[in-house]
């Protein structure tokens, strides 16, 4: 009974669906399911391209999909200006060393009188903290000191005066025998022409008036009074005996001491050695017609 009813239901619904077909008939007919599925059958003349698998591809070699970009990090930008660094006051080399430090170089450097310390940085172009491109140039002005003056010729006092407006100190004095008024300038040391440090000590050499004595102890009595003249004095010589021959016909002393400046034509005697048998004639002493002086002593 069961199959009785199962194809009674079948049947109206098939001849049914039949005429409701050619009803439609006028109409274009859409694809149905069945038409959809044989497209995809394997027994369909229409090629079926397969789908790409792993493994179809060469081993080792990434897909496009599996491809990941490679994202270079930001490389850091390099620092093509720097600012000049401050230089003034420092000595030449030490600058340099700056400059090269700070990724510049070292340009003209020109010298200026001044007072400051010579070879010291008295300023810098382009100047401190100012930004240029690394690699520039920095010219350099560094001191060249102070001239000492020439003073030469005059007196002490107006001497002094003239190294204190050049920045200058007057320094040690010392005094030479010289035919110029006492007190007047002979030389400097440093010399005049020569460049120092600000606030540096030029040492004087003042004149004493006269002839410097040589030394004559231990010469001859003929070397000592050739010396003597030559200097200018007038000698006379005096006999004294000794014990030891050796001492015999020696200068032993001389009236003035040597160094000491005395006046042209000063007489200056001196005191020879003699053995008791030979007993020279001695011949007779004469004041100096000045008084001998000391060059090294105070003014």
């Amino acid at each position: 009974m069961t199959g009785v009813v199962l194809l009674t239901v079948i049947v109206p619904a098939v001849s049914g669906g039949h005429r409701s077909g050619q009803a439609a008939g006028a109409l274009p007919s859409a694809p149905s399911r069945l038409s959809a599925s044989s497209a995809l059958s394997p027994s369909s003349s229409s090629p079926v391209r397969p789908a790409s698998s792993a493994s179809s591809r060469p081993v080792g070699r990434p897909s496009e999909r599996e491809r990941v970009p490679t994202v270079e990090p930001p490389s850091a930008r390099p620092v093509t200006t720097v600012a000049v660094p401050s230089l003034t006051g420092l000595d030449r080399a030490d600058a340099a060393k700056a400059v090269k430090r700070a990724g510049l170089t070292v340009g003209v450097v020109t010298e200026s009188d001044s007072p400051q310390a010579i070879g010291q940085v008295l300023g810098s172009t382009p100047a401190a903290g100012t930004v240029v491109d690394r690699g520039s140039a920095v010219a350099l002005r560094v001191s060249a000191g102070v001239v000492v003056p020439s003073v030469a010729g005059r007196p002490r006092k107006a001497a002094e005066a003239a190294l204190a407006a050049a920045g200058l100190e007057a320094g040690a004095v010392t005094r030479a025998c010289s035919d110029q008024p006492d007190g007047q300038v002979l030389a400097t040391r440093p010399e005049a022409g020569a460049r120092v440090s600000g606030g540096a000590a030029v040492a004087l050499t003042l004149a004493r008036q006269g002839v410097e004595v040589p030394s004559v102890v231990g010469l001859s009595r003929a070397d000592g009074r050739a010396d003597l003249v030559a200097a200018g004095f007038t000698v006379r010589a005096r006999a004294q005996v000794v014990d030891d021959d050796s001492k015999a016909d020696t200068v032993l002393s001389q009236s003035l001491a040597p160094g000491t400046c005395a006046g042209s034509g000063d007489v200056v005697v001196i005191t020879v050695g003699v053995t008791g048998q030979s007993g020279g004639p001695e011949e007779p002493t004469q004041t100096p017609t000045g008084p001998a002086t000391d060059p090294t002593a105070g003014p």
